[in-house]
């Protein structure tokens, strides 16, 4: 017995159309379409995201440059990127080194590098409110500055900004006296249990005198010359947005510190510039 198919042909044409559209619903769009569909999923949420990536992103990047973390990251780059190399191509061993370290890695990092974390942290909560200032402490800060530097007077100072300086001033002695040139020089120049501490400033008024500062842990690239007063007015703007003055005695010269640099040998105009800046800043 012979067994005989039947089929009409507007049935095969139907069946050959739906064929034809589910493989083309299963490739996706067409190339021609590719941007519209990309703009169109691309909304607020996302734009909003790239901006705030961009922005973690920059300011992770000002806080490592210049910094000793910067060479340190460079560094992990390419171990990182020898890394994703092994993992490609096979190499087993290294790969292997690699997966164990990683962790206990990060751990160490962590340790080393928690004077840059805390300062990063501590520049993220930052307040913005700052003690208004009456009269002019500029010009009483640079008539204590010549007069101590004429002297050969040591000293160092430092004005604080958007970062608390309590817990170091907790060490010293409260003053909370409006600033003048007069009680900057005495404090320094004497025999005094205060002469030996740093003063800090809160606007227009010596807030702590005998204040005990950080010292910086950097060990590469400072001068031999530097003693403690120097180390300690690095410390300080390495974990606050603080202006340090460092006034020498062996030298007569005034040193600037601020953001994890200092700056030696500071012209007198140069000094008045930083301070107008700082000021500028509180005034606002």
């Amino acid at each position: 017995m012979r067994t005989v198919v039947l089929y009409r042909e507007d049935d095969a044409y139907a069946e050959t159309a739906t064929m034809q559209r589910t493989r083309g619903a299963q490739s996706g769009p067409r190339e021609g379409g590719l941007g519209v569909t990309l703009f169109d999923r691309f909304g607020i949420l996302d734009a909003i995201d790239v901006a705030v990536l961009a922005i973690i992103v920059y300011q992770v990047y000002g806080l490592l440059v210049g910094s000793r973390a910067w060479n340190v990251l460079r560094g992990l780059l390419a171990l990182g990127l020898l890394w994703l190399v092994a993992s490609n191509v096979g190499m087993q061993g290294t790969k292997w080194v690699f997966d164990r370290v990683a962790p206990v890695g990060i751990l160490a990092l962590v340790v080393v590098f928690q004077p840059e974390l805390r300062a990063a942290l501590e520049r993220v909560g930052r307040g913005r409110t700052r003690r208004a200032v009456t009269g002019d402490p500029v010009a009483e800060i640079m008539a204590a500055v010549r007069n101590l530097t004429a002297q050969r007077v040591g000293a160092l100072i430092a004005i604080e900004r958007g970062t608390p300086l309590s817990e170091h001033g907790a060490q010293g002695t409260v003053l909370d006296t409006p600033v003048s040139s007069e009680l900057l020089e005495t404090l320094f120049d004497s025999s005094g249990p205060l002469h030996d501490g740093a003063v800090i400033l809160r606007g227009d008024e010596i807030a702590y005198a005998g204040a005990i500062l950080p010292l910086s842990q950097r060990e590469h690239g400072l001068p031999s010359s530097f003693g403690t007063r120097h180390r300690a007015g690095l410390g300080l703007s390495e974990v606050s947005d603080a202006l340090v003055l460092i006034l020498s005695e062996e030298r007569g010269t005034v040193a600037l510190a601020r953001d994890g640099r200092i700056q030696t040998a500071v012209a007198p105009s140069d000094v008045i510039k930083a301070l107008r800046e700082v000021y500028g800043e509180v005034r606002r």
